[in-house]
């Protein structure tokens, strides 16, 4: 009698198991759900292309690297200090907020950005004005087949929007 009642134990006890997940994920959550308390994102693009032109005082960057680069978001709130990387960008940061101001931050950072062709770092204070990007570092490597390029910017926007 016992040894039939674990045969049927058995298969119902799996079946249950099988459902299990189905009941621990239910609720569809998005990953920006988790950004509760920082109202910012951080946002850092980065590309083995270059970000500028050469010839402009303009730090404007260029669509084609708005294009190209990968990016790699975090929230954050108005005064955070933090660590992001990805398998070729690791960067730490320090954001402060300026006094009288309300989209204006001090930035600290210190930074490695690792391509195919070597590796450049950067460290630094600025300026972060939300939603203006900023070039943080990179590096321009000459040769006679041409320029290769490796450049990482960043800004600061309201979550969900610039």
């Amino acid at each position: 009698m016992q040894r039939t009642a674990s045969r049927i134990f058995w298969p119902v006890n799996l079946l249950f198991l099988s459902f299990l997940p189905t009941f621990a994920f239910a609720e569809n959550s998005a990953p920006k759900d988790y950004a509760t308390g920082k109202p910012l994102m951080l946002e850092v693009r980065y590309c083995e292309c270059q970000a500028t032109k050469t010839d402009s005082v303009s730090s404007d960057l260029l669509p084609s690297f708005l294009k190209n680069s990968d990016l790699l978001k975090v929230s954050v709130s108005s005064q955070d200090k933090g660590f992001a990387s990805s398998s070729e960008l690791s960067i730490g940061y320090e954001l402060k907020p300026v006094a009288g101001s309300s989209n204006q931050f001090q930035f600290n950072y210190a930074g490695s950005y690792t391509t195919s062709n070597g590796s450049s770092a950067g460290n630094g204070e600025l300026l972060l004005i939300q939603g203006q990007w900023v070039t943080l570092f990179g590096s321009r490597h000459d040769s006679q087949t041409g320029s290769q390029y490796s450049n990482v910017a960043v800004r600061l926007a309201k979550l969900g929007g610039s």
